[in-house]
Formats: structure tokens, C-alpha cells, sequence
């Protein structure tokens, strides 16, 4: 039976405002203006947890048996929701780099920045990017797409295990998982802590996974209103301390505050009016994590180029609202015509027919017949 989609609308809004966050931290590490929303990359983990949530919850029923989808079904499902986003934001960084080099009168390495482009498109890390086209990054021209690269490593290797008991799965891999995301640290952006990237995102992502298969164990007196206020207002105070959080923080915020957030949100409703403004910011939050990048480079670029100096305190509203439009359109223009455009070209019970998309970044705000 189909849950109200308003029962989902706290994690939309979690989700826009965890987007937003990492926008902001972004634009205070690229413009040089310290302790700007320093710990805002730890919405990378909540994403995760996100996902592991609503796809279980997603797909529950055509994990296996006579509704069961192929890996190749799943796949193209995932490629559907994820990739026409991503295609613009390569565009995007790809032209910006060929404007920059022209600005500033420099040479385009064009055999690197073609194999850049080639393999984000399919969302594959390029480890020996040059600096010339956004190197040392792994995603040289859309720096925070190495997270969606993780999101379909670990989306796929799921999909490979869905016959196994998933509650055991879980517990298996947050219990392999989060030692070893004490060891490495949280990474997976640059070729140095590349390798970190996978135990960071196999520990949240099934945290997610348990999430929905103990549901029923879970207490409600822990997972309420009172339990999603003191998460939320505790993410918060986490992204926008001043100072940098020490690993015992990071992995108090990955192991409990993270699935606490989830699950009580999950369980709660919303005034209509927060629900309209919730469900809007979920909406826009995957394509303003995924274009918000290009969209600096290409701001800051041509402001450079006018005014000749950083100008924080004009850049970062201005990058901002800029983001926040391009996402909005892109999201009315693009992703939605192409997602369901992809979705119909086969009938929707056929064993390969409607895609159900779901946000990289974890949409929670549907049932399985009305995914975003």
C-alpha cells in the first residue's frame, strides 16, 4: 500500500537544507573565507543514509520474486535519475575550462580535458587529472560528483546482494564499514584518500539499509518529533561550527545522530505549509549539489575577469542565488523532461518498462509508484 507522500516531507527538507549547507561550506573553501560551514561535508554521509533508506524502502518489493528487476533494470533505473544532471554539470565544467584557458591566455590540454569528459559522463574518477582542468580532483570538472560515482558503486553492489538476508548484509557492512571509516578518515574526492571514499559510503549506506529493516524494532519514544527536532537543530550546530569537528564527532554524527535524523523524520508530519517548502527543497537539492560547481567556476570566473580581484562578500550571495536559479531550471527544463521521457519508453508493466527514479542524494518523500 502506498504511503502519503507528506509522511516523507521532513527528509526532503533535511536534504535541501543539508544541500544547501555544502553549497555554503563550498563557497567558503573556494573564496578563502575560513570557518564558513566547515563541517557541512558530513552531509555527504547523511545523503548516504538517505539512500540506503528509500531505495530499501523503494524497491522492497521488486527486489526479488515475479516483480524482481534485473540488474540491468536496476541499473538503468539509477542511470535514469542520476545522469541527466550530471551531463549538464560536465558540459558546464568542461566549457568552463576552455573559457578560463582563453581568459587568461593558456593552453587547453585537450586530450586530458576529452578523457575528463568521457569519463564523467560515465560517472567513472579520472585519478591523474592535471591541475590545468581541475586536477588533483577525481571529478577534474564537477569536483563534488565523486560522491555520485559512490552512490552507484554502492547502489550496484546492493543490487548484487539483494538476494542475501538484508538485515544480516546490513548489519555486516556497517560492522566492516565504520572501523575502517575510523581508520581512513572521510574521503574519496582526491587520489589521496580516494580508496576511503568506500567504507565511508558502505558504512552510511546500509546504516540506511537497517534503518528500514529494523524499522518495526526501532522505539518510537526514540524516532518522534522531539527526537528530529534535537537531530536537526544538532546538524545545525555540527555544519556550522566554527571549528573543524575531530573524528569522534564525525563518526558520533555517521553512526547515530545521522540514522536518528533519518528515521525520525521518516516518522513524522508536517504542517502544510513546511511540507510545501520541504518538498521544494527536495526537488532542487540534487541538482544544486550536482551543479553548484560549475555554476562558482563560471560566476567567480567572469567576475574575475571584470572586477580582477575575490570579492567574497559579493561573490558568495551572487554564486548563491545563481545556483539556486540554474538548478531550478535545470530541473524544469532537463532532468524532469528527460527522466520522463526515459521512464515511458517502455510500458510500465513490462519486466523492463517504467523507470522508477530516485535521487542520488536520497529523496525520501515517495511511495514506489511515485518516486522523484
Amino acid at each position: 500500500m502506498d504511503a502519503p507522500r507528506h509522511h516523507y516531507a521532513a527528509l526532503d527538507g533535511v536534504r535541501g537544507f543539508a544541500a544547501l549547507s555544502v553549497m555554503i561550506y563550498h563557497l567558503g573553501h573556494w573564496l578563502d573565507v575560513p570557518q564558513l560551514a566547515v563541517n557541512s561535508g558530513l552531509a555527504v554521509d547523511l545523503f548516504f543514509c538517505l539512500s540506503g533508506y528509500v531505495l530499501s524502502l523503494s524497491y522492497d518489493t521488486r527486489m526479488t520474486g515475479s516483480r524482481g528487476l534485473s540488474m540491468g533494470q536496476f541499473f538503468s533505473r539509477r542511470l535514469v535519475r542520476l545522469m541527466p544532471v550530471v551531463v549538464v554539470a560536465t558540459v558546464l565544467g568542461g566549457a568552463y575550462v576552455i573559457l578560463r584557458a582563453y581568459l587568461n591566455g593558456g593552453d587547453v590540454p585537450y586530450a586530458a580535458l576529452c578523457v575528463a569528459l568521457v569519463l564523467a559522463l560515465l560517472d567513472l574518477p579520472y585519478l591523474f587529472a592535471p591541475h590545468e582542468i581541475g586536477g588533483p580532483q577525481v571529478f577534474p570538472l564537477n569536483g563534488p560528483q565523486y560522491s555520485l560515482f559512490l552512490e552507484l558503486f554502492i547502489n550496484l553492489l546492493w543490487w548484487m546482494t539483494r538476494r542475501l538476508d538484508q538485515r544480516l548484509l546490513a548489519v555486516a557492512m556497517v560492522g566492516v564499514c565504520l572501523p575502517l571509516v575510523w581508520v581512513t578518515g572521510l574521503g574519496g574526492d582526491v587520489p589521496a584518500t580516494f580508496w576511503s571514499g568506500f567504507p565511508r559510503v558502505g558504512a552510511s549506506f546500509f546504516m540506511g539499509v537497517a534503518l528500514y529493516r529494523f524499522a518495526q524494532v526501532i522505539p518510537a519514544a526514540i524516532s518522534g518529533v522531539s527526537m528530529f527536532m534535537t537531530c536537526f537543530c544538532l546538524m545545525l550546530v555540527l555544519f556550522f561550527w566554527p571549528g573543524v569537528a575531530s573524528r569522534g564527532v564525525e563518526m558520533a554524527w555517521i553512526a547515530i545522530f545521522s540514522p536518528l535524523l533519518v528515521i525520525s523524520g521518516a516518522r513524522i508530519r508536517m504542517p502544510a505549509a513546511l511540507t510545501r517548502l520541504s518538498l521544494l527543497g527536495g526537488e532542487v537539492s540534487y541538482p544544486l549539489y550536482a551543479l553548484h560547481y560549475p555554476v562558482f567556476c563560471w560566476v567567480n570566473g567572469l567576475f574575475q575577469a571584470m572586477v580582477h580581484a575575490r570579492v567574497a562578500i559579493v561573490e558568495i550571495p551572487l554564486v548563491f542565488v545563481m545556483a539556486i536559479m540554474v538548478s531550478v531550471f535545470v530541473l524544469k527544463k532537463v532532468d524532469e523532461p528527460v527522466r520522463r521521457m526515459l521512464s515511458h519508453r517502455s510500458p510500465p508493466n513490462a519486466p523492463g518498462g517504467r523507470s522508477y527514479p530516485v535521487v542520488g542524494e536520497a529523496s525520501a518523500v515517495m511511495p514506489v509508484h511515485n518516486e522523484r
